[in-house]
């Protein structure tokens, strides 16, 4: 017998792939050659309310008549029962359908990838806000650097500048200034 395929046995039924997947997995059968028919058997036993059954071969009874009795003729069935009808008012059967059991299976699905993903992304964007808190701090402290660096060097070239500026003016008042008699003595 050929495995039938995931796809098809899902569509097949009306189910997702993914959760089929996931079942089949967790019981450890390999899909990538198809179901195999113990494979099916698991999924329509885990899946279906009611699994297709297996053809059993039926022998109808004969019924031989003989000379001292005569024919017997058998009840009609019904061809449909309401089981409804003789459970009495007060205890109806509810259930919900299959449908709406895997509609709420696959939100819930989604719920849980939504959360994850969600999860992952503020610890990306928290990951990111580390990083560049991290190279901001760096900056401030080269920029703290550069600063002191700064002021240091700019303190010595004034202190210098200073210098330069009184002996400029010494130079250049020392000779337009007139020589005092106690200045040509010396």
């Amino acid at each position: 017998m050929q495995n039938l395929s995931l796809s098809a046995y899902c569509k097949r039924h009306n189910l997702p792939k993914s959760t089929v997947y996931k079942a089949l997995k967790a019981e450890g059968f390999d899909t990538s050659s198809g179901l195999s028919p113990e494979a099916v058997a698991f999924a329509d036993s885990y899946f279906l309310d009611s699994p297709t059954p297996t053809p059993v071969a039926t022998a109808l009874p004969t019924i031989a008549t003989g000379n001292h009795r005569g024919q017997l003729a058998l009840p009609q069935q019904p061809s449909t029962l309401d089981l409804g009808v003789y459970r009495g008012e007060h205890a109806p059967l509810t259930t919900f359908e299959p449908q709406d059991i895997e509609r709420f299976l696959n939100s819930c699905d989604g719920f849980l990838e939504a959360v994850e993903a969600d999860f992952y992304h503020q610890q990306a964007v928290t990951q990111r806000k580390e990083q560049a808190a991290a190279m901001v701090r760096a900056k401030v402290e080269q920029v703290k650097q550069a600063q002191l660096v700064y002021q240091l060097r700019s303190e010595s070239l004034a202190l210098h500048n200073r210098a330069l500026d009184a002996e400029l003016q010494q130079g250049m008042t020392a000779l337009g200034k007139p020589q005092s008699p106690t200045d040509q003595a010396a």
